[in-house]
């Protein structure tokens, strides 16, 4: 049985749930753990092709669910990551399977692996149904007020433990957009904070790259890695060793001014 299970959720579309369940597994593999991604988005999985294993995709979580395999065979690894394997999601299924299933899918899965963690990415739809099962939901929004919104929304268990990470939150102020601060953020969600990831200018060349390759992205890596750390039991800060000396003093300095001027 897996030491650890984390969901990863969100209440709206498009804000990078996938692509943070999936840089959650390479940080806990790059720590020298062994992670195993699921995708639960059935219909329209997304890790398979984050993860470069698209072409590989024989079994997946649709047939564990059906009992038609043992859940091993539909566990695949993700060669540019070691110690990091998936079970991608299914396109086969029509409709979103009962709580029934679900749990029991969740039961299964936790059941018949070994390892430090395993990292289900869960749409919104059936994430109420296992967030009592789970040792922590993370829910991500981006700093959209429709996003806040949708997040504050989520069906959940009274007893779950769910966690809010901010993601794409600007390093510099965008003309024309009055985006909410952290606090406020916060405030409109409902939730405890586990981690800022900041927005970074997409690469060119990244449309050129093979997928899972996971090119290094320090502003999502490092608070990632640091999450990693807490979720397991240990201590990391939510912005060290990701803004040094003048840039991280003149950010700090903003922030407390907005806490006194919104007092």
């Amino acid at each position: 049985m897996v030491k650890k299970t984390v969901l990863v959720t969100s209440g709206k579309g498009g804000v990078g749930c996938s692509t943070v369940a999936a840089r959650l597994g390479v940080a806990y593999a790059r720590r020298e753990m062994t992670a195993v991604l699921v995708d639960l988005s059935f219909g329209n999985p997304a890790l398979d092709l984050a993860c470069g294993l698209a072409e590989r995709v024989v079994y997946d979580a649709g047939d564990v669910l059906c009992g038609r395999i043992d859940p091993r065979r539909a566990c695949l690894p993700v060669i540019s990551v070691p110690r990091l394997s998936l079970i991608p999601g299914s396109t086969k299924l029509d409709g979103v399977p009962g709580d029934a299933e679900v749990i029991r899918l969740f039961e299964t899965l936790r059941g018949n692996f070994d390892g430090d963690v395993m990292i289900f990415d869960v749409p919104k739809e059936i994430v109420g149904a296992l967030s009592e099962f789970a040792d922590v939901t993370l829910a991500v929004s981006d700093f959209s007020a429709a996003s806040l919104r949708a997040t504050a929304a989520l069906n959940r268990s009274p007893r779950a433990k769910v966690r809010m990470v901010l993601n794409r939150l600007p390093a510099e102020k965008e003309a024309g957009k009055d985006l909410p601060t952290v606090r406020e953020a916060l405030d409109l969600a409902g939730l405890p904070l586990a981690a800022i990831l900041f927005d970074e200018p997409r690469l060119a060349q990244d449309e050129l790259n093979e997928p899972g390759a996971f090119r290094a992205r320090p502003a999502v890596d490092v608070p990632l890695k640091n999450l990693s750390i807490r979720l397991a039991g240990g201590h990391a800060p939510l912005l060290s060793g990701l803004i040094r000396g003048r840039k991280r003093r003149k950010i700090l300095a903003a922030m407390a001014k907005r806490r006194l001027e919104n007092a």
